[in-house]
């Protein structure tokens, strides 16, 4: 936000002072029972308890508000963790290991939770193809292939994975209020499998 505004608009409250992190776990909330494009700044305000005057002093809008939030969500550990998980190899005991150490980790979980409200039908077209590139990049870093280094074909390849990957996602993302949905069903599932092989391929092509 343009810095002249935020000081025209004077300081938040002292009970304000944790607003965005409300707004952001707010907007989390929100993503579970309405799309992206129907949130408004009223939902928020009235969400998280806190007024208008709060919300405009840290953010000009709902996609500035996403902004911050998914920026939140992809600079966790976890989340990295998982999507390296994606296209580990049958043969990596190690990572299989990790990946059962984390699902019995809440804030793991919570992580892959809110990776697929971006990828369900909750999200948009546009906070599915920044993810769509952030998974792409993350793959490319754990094989050590620069981007800057594919070809067409690579690309494509590339883009395919990620797609078939954020697909399973998105339908995942329904069964989540089973109370019998297991997490490991994405790591057993044969997508992961299949993009695990496109993605190593990456670095034979």
């Amino acid at each position: 936000m343009n810095k002249t505004r935020r000081l025209n608009m004077g300081r938040p409250k002292a009970d304000e002072q944790g607003a965005p992190e409300k707004m952001q776990q707010t907007f989390w909330r929100l993503m579970e029972v309405k799309s992206y494009a129907q949130i408004t700044v009223s939902d928020i305000t009235r969400e998280s308890g806190l007024n208008r005057s709060a919300f405009y002093y840290h953010y000009t809008s709902i996609p500035e508000l996403a902004d911050d939030a998914i920026a939140a969500l992809y600079a966790k550990s976890n989340v990295a963790a998982f999507i390296v998980h994606l296209i580990r190899q049958p043969d990596d005991v190690d990572a299989i290991s990790d990946y059962g150490k984390r699902l019995t980790d809440p804030e793991y979980l919570d992580c892959i939770h809110k990776l697929m409200l971006i990828a369900g039908p909750h999200g948009s077209a546009g906070l599915v193809r920044q993810l769509k590139s952030f998974v792409i990049d993350i793959w490319l870093s754990s094989i050590g292939v620069p981007p800057e280094s594919l070809s067409p074909v690579q690309r494509i390849t590339a883009e395919f994975a990620a797609s078939g990957i954020l697909g399973m996602l998105s339908s995942v993302q329904g069964m989540l209020e089973s109370k019998t949905f297991d997490p490991d069903w994405i790591s057993q599932s044969p997508v992961p499998r299949t993009v695990s092989q496109l993605v190593h391929s990456l670095k034979e092509q």
